[in-house]
């Protein structure tokens, strides 16, 4: 894993043979983060920015195999369009710098929406945002490279697929119940959806916010084309692990804020249930990579989910 302290020493050369002025990095923040690839703050001297983000590919982790450079080609992708996410300085595939493939990106001074002052996080706006990345011509903006499902279900089954090899991983012994329910999502998996271009992790963690608008949206390391509900369940099933009351998944706060954006809120009962069984799954696997437990607990989630399921 490489360590915050040796950056300024790695990456200061980088800088230096490819921009003019001698950049050299002053000072590392690591951002604080169970799963992702490694994200810094690295503020600079003598360079074209003061500051800029760092994103350095995870070797081994809950999401593995990772893959930064894709994530570049999201984001590059993205800069032409109507989504909002910062400027890509730099995909830097070769491991000789940093150990690992990496990307240099802009640095948007803005709070993420989770410790945005009050009248700054509008959730009204987050909903038009996350409507907007369904709404976006995912084909004439280029993002095919990202895969393309022969249809709605057959991407929710290939997301399955992905949930049941990290369960074997890491949950089989540790949770049947987990198991239980991909065999019911499977055969409950619906074929009337559409497909939409999915950031894949919609958290209030990677909305950045100014003046109760989105400025920025940013980790599209799980991006894919898939079936939009799935990035509303995501959602839903975290608000039910932070508290939110349980009830109808297609009444929930968020989808009826989606719902009035323009976005199809409907039969969201199954994707509350396939992420709660995947954040089942993620408690396993990150306690496997840190040193602790996930903040959410397990035994509110197995009644959560049960609940879910009993909804399909």
């Amino acid at each position: 894993m490489l360590h915050e302290a040796a950056i300024p020493g790695l990456l200061t050369p980088w800088l230096q043979a490819r921009y003019p002025g001698q950049p050299r990095v002053r000072s590392v923040f690591v951002y604080p983060g169970g799963a992702s690839n490694l994200t810094c703050r690295v503020d600079l001297e003598g360079a074209r920015w003061p500051a800029a983000v760092l994103r350095v590919q995870r070797e081994r982790g809950i999401f593995e195999p990772y893959d930064v450079l894709r994530e570049g080609q999201v984001i590059a992708a993205l800069r032409g369009t109507t989504i909002p996410v910062p400027e890509l300085y730099a995909s830097e595939p070769d491991r000789a710098y940093l150990g690992a493939p990496f990307l240099l990106m802009e640095w948007v001074d803005a709070p993420h929406m989770g410790e945005a002052p009050p009248g700054e996080a509008s959730f009204s706006a987050f909903a038009a945002m996350v409507a907007r990345i369904h709404d976006l011509d995912w084909r004439a903006s280029g993002l095919g490279f990202l895969g393309v499902p022969g249809s709605a279900r057959e991407a929710l089954v290939g997301e399955l697929d992905a949930v049941e090899a990290r369960y074997e991983r890491f949950a089989r012994s540790e949770a049947p119940v987990l198991g239980e329910a991909l065999a019911v999502l499977r055969r409950a998996a619906p074929g009337d959806g559409a497909l939409r271009l999915c950031q894949g992790d919609i958290n209030v963690y990677n909305y950045l916010v100014r003046g109760g608008q989105v400025a920025a949206v940013i980790d599209w390391e799980q991006a894919r084309i898939s079936d939009p509900r799935s990035d509303i369940g995501q959602l839903i099933a975290l608000s039910h692990l932070k508290g939110a009351p349980f009830g109808p998944a297609d009444e929930q706060g968020f989808a009826q804020l989606y719902r009035a954006c323009g976005g199809d809120a409907r039969g969201l009962a199954f994707f509350r249930a396939r992420w709660l069984t995947e954040l089942g799954v993620i408690y396993f696997g990150w306690k496997a990579f840190n040193a602790s437990s996930p903040w959410y607990e397990l035994d509110h989630l197995v009644e959560l989910l049960s609940a879910s399921l009993a909804e399909l």
